[in-house]
């Protein structure tokens, strides 16, 4: 049995490291970029715990009796795209249904908004935007609620998939993603270093709170959610409009540096631990773990 908890707990760690250091230097011919000697760190304290069974077994117990907080976690396992259920000790859920994306950019996923057809509106009230809806399989928005508590329980990091309706795929990523709480009007706070082929229509956003057609937040003399019939974090009004109505060229589902008058046919938005994050909640747990 010990065995196999040995296996299953150095099977988490290393996978989590191996992600990250592919999905940070993939472009690169190295895999470690001064980080080599926290990830070895990392492992020595592992087997140092080692040495002590009765230690890992108690760590592990806990582990199962605790539910996963993300789905670098939640999936790492399996390294299949699904739903699953993670908790959000910060706003005192559970069991939160979502979806974990582990066919993009190696994984570990959890899918915040999805547009893929004009079954949901989201053409929303506050609360609505607040507390989400949708399908998680399908057309679905998380919640400013939880991505609040996502985002400032963990840095984050953003990953937009876009597909045109001439089936043209483009990305956006950004290193870093927090929003403020509903006292700040979940404003978009931070917004990390862009890169990807879609262009950077998210920066003009960042700053900016968020609003609905019920609470208009944005710095236009128009009410920006009201004219463009969706929830976003508009400013006079936007570059992006990602809740916009779906196929619909002029208040349709828009990213400025890809297409000005068509609306995009998919897009989907993620949100996944950076690895800085990840690193220290893997050595707090191995800390807690020793002194068991």
């Amino acid at each position: 049995m010990f065995r196999f908890f040995f296996i299953m707990s150095l099977y988490y760690i290393l996978s989590f490291q191996i992600r990250f250091s592919f999905s940070q230097n993939k472009d690169t011919n190295k895999i470690c970029d001064g980080d080599c000697d926290v990830q070895i760190g990392v492992v020595a304290k592992f087997i140092k715990i080692l040495s002590f069974p009765s230690n890992i077994e108690k760590q592990l117990a806990s582990n199962r009796a605790s539910k996963w907080s993300s789905c670098m976690e939640a999936a790492a396992k399996s390294w299949r795209s699904g739903i699953y259920k993670i908790q959000l000790e910060k706003i005192n859920i559970t069991d939160l249904e979502v979806f974990c994306e582990e066919d993009v950019d190696f994984g570990g996923w959890i899918v915040v908004q999805r547009r893929q057809s004009g079954s949901v509106d989201f053409y929303r009230t506050w609360d609505d935007y607040k507390e989400g809806f949708g399908d998680v399989r399908g057309n679905y928005w998380i919640g400013l609620e939880k991505l609040y508590a996502l985002t400032n329980s963990c840095e984050q990091e953003l990953h937009i998939q876009m597909k045109t309706r001439q089936g043209e795929k483009y990305y956006a990523k950004y290193s870093g993603f927090l929003i403020g709480d509903e006292s700040e009007s979940y404003a978009l706070k931070k917004l990390g270093i862009y890169n990807g082929t879609a262009g950077d229509s998210l920066k003009y956003h960042s700053g900016r709170k968020f609003s609905t057609y019920d609470r208009d937040n944005d710095n236009s003399a128009d009410n920006c959610a009201k004219k463009f019939k969706g929830g976003w974090w508009f400013g006079g009004c936007y570059a992006s409009h990602l809740n916009g109505v779906y196929g619909d060229d002029k208040v349709g589902i828009n990213w400025l540096e890809i297409e000005i008058d068509e609306s995009l046919a998919f897009v989907q938005m993620m949100i996944r631990p950076t690895q800085n994050c990840w690193r220290r909640i893997m050595l707090s747990n191995l800390h807690r773990a020793s002194f068991r």
